[in-house]
């Protein structure tokens, strides 16, 4: 995300200075201005690599676009960015942020824990981040951000207002074709089969193939993001995710390329924007819905291009920068998309009275 956002600016007529951590495997041709840790590893030349990022970002930019972590160590780049007047946006994606036991607990008071007890128990069996260094990411980011962006799927332990973080696509990277067979072909591609809901999706698969539908399946992992765009251009209906507490980076890809997608998202809680023509699963409905867009080569048609229009209005990169860029500069008269109110709900439960002392 990080290096489309940069391309977005770019293309607005800005000036950008990249900086990652780690490269991500998945996305090898992404280029970034500084990556510190070569081939993933500490080297004797991380303090010179390091020095200059901080250098080149602190004497050349005006804006910051943060996500898991800034420039140094524990947030202490913070204050002095912003006594040197520079702006601040920070971007929640996800796990950096979430509390499993808060996200179960909202969903108890919600009514529907049940729908996402699975998720819930595979966050748990991976293990997460210490909650302490969570909470020192969203106090640290709210004491110093201009703006934040995140969602409310993973915004348990957050305050401050915030705007929806927005999937960024650079859409001249995405082929747009609808194959229109007869016998589609239908993608699952989970980066983590548990908390994506493999085995249910699988199980789906397999009562369909059982009664005769015709329809090829391929289960993709580990495959590089190139190589997975040019499968979902070929291929009709994928499959992303069961549990999902909105449309995720591979449900807008899948729309980009001409898919007919089926994804798990709440439409009022997330706010999603309107008019998403992606199918929305339960595990309830996840055989029904699976088989009417295998049997319907109309619907899927219609989905596939639905779909593009959809990621081309809320997703494109440009637009995305431009938001972002907008929103920053009217944080003092900015409307925003969510006003946190769970937190509050959390502190009447003794066993979440340790947030308080974390924050």
């Amino acid at each position: 995300m990080m290096y489309t956002y940069a391309q977005g600016f770019q293309a607005l007529g800005h000036e950008t200075y990249s900086a990652i951590r780690y490269k991500n495997k998945y996305y090898p041709d992404s280029e970034y201005d500084s990556v510190l840790f070569q081939h993933g590893k500490r080297d004797v030349t991380i303090l010179l690599r390091w020095s200059r990022m901080v250098l080149e970002a602190v004497t050349g930019c005006d804006l910051f676009v943060f996500a898991y972590a800034s420039i140094l160590p524990g947030f202490i780049d913070l204050p002095l960015l912003k006594r040197m007047g520079k702006k601040i946006i920070f971007t929640f994606l996800g796990s950096e942020v979430r509390s499993i036991d808060a996200f179960e607990k909202e969903m108890q008071l919600l009514g529907v824990v049940n729908e996402y007890q699975p998720f819930i128990d595979g966050i748990r069996a991976q293990g997460e981040e210490k909650i302490s260094r969570k909470l020192r990411r969203i106090c640290s980011a709210e004491k110093y951000a201009d703006l934040i962006l995140s969602q409310p799927g993973f915004a348990q332990l957050q305050k401050r207002p915030y705007m929806r973080v927005s999937v960024p696509l650079n859409l001249s990277r995405y082929v747009f074709e609808v194959p229109g067979r007869e016998i589609p072909l239908i993608l699952h591609a989970p980066s983590s089969p548990l908390t994506k809901g493999t085995p249910k999706i699988m199980e789906a698969i397999r009562q369909l193939q059982a009664e005769d539908l015709r329809f090829e399946f391929q289960l993709i992992e580990n495959l590089p993001n190139a190589d997975l765009r040019a499968l979902l251009t070929k291929a009709d209906i994928l499959i992303d995710e069961l549990y999902a507490d909105s449309v995720g980076v591979l449900s807008a890809e899948g729309m980009a390329t001409g898919n007919a997608v089926l994804t798990h998202y709440p439409e009022e809680y997330a706010k999603v924007p309107a008019g998403c023509p992606a199918v929305n699963i339960t595990t309830d409905n996840l055989v029904n819905r699976l088989r009417e867009v295998i049997v319907n080569q109309g619907l899927r048609r219609e989905l596939a291009e639905r779909g593009r229009s959809y990621v081309e209005k809320n997703n494109d990169h440009i637009q995305t920068a431009r938001n972002m860029l907008d929103w920053v500069n009217a944080v003092d008269t900015l409307t925003y998309d969510f006003q946190p109110v769970i937190y509050n709900q959390l502190m009447e439960f003794p066993e979440f009275h340790y947030l308080a002392k974390g924050q």
